[in-house]
C-alpha cells in the first residue's frame, strides 16, 4: 500500500475542518482526487512499513 504527502495531509488537517465527501461538488471530488495522482506520479509515496514507522513514531502505535 502507498500514501502519498503525508505532510502535506497533516497540514491540511491541522488547518482547516476535514472535508467529507457528500459535502463536495464533483468539480471539487474531481481536484482534491487529482491531486494525490498528481503527488503519486511525483513520488511522494511511503510503503506501509515506513507508514508504519512514521504512526508508531508519532502516536506511539
Amino acid at each position: 500500500m502507498l500514501i502519498s504527502s503525508i505532510m502535506s495531509l497533516e497540514s491540511k488537517l491541522a488547518s482547516s475542518e476535514p472535508l467529507s465527501v457528500d459535502q463536495l461538488t464533483k468539480k471539487q471530488l474531481d481536484t482534491e482526487l487529482q491531486k494525490g495522482i498528481d503527488s503519486i506520479k511525483e513520488g511522494n509515496v511511503y510503503s506501509a512499513d515506513k507508514v508504519d514507522a512514521i504512526l508508531a513514531k508519532e502516536f506511539g502505535i
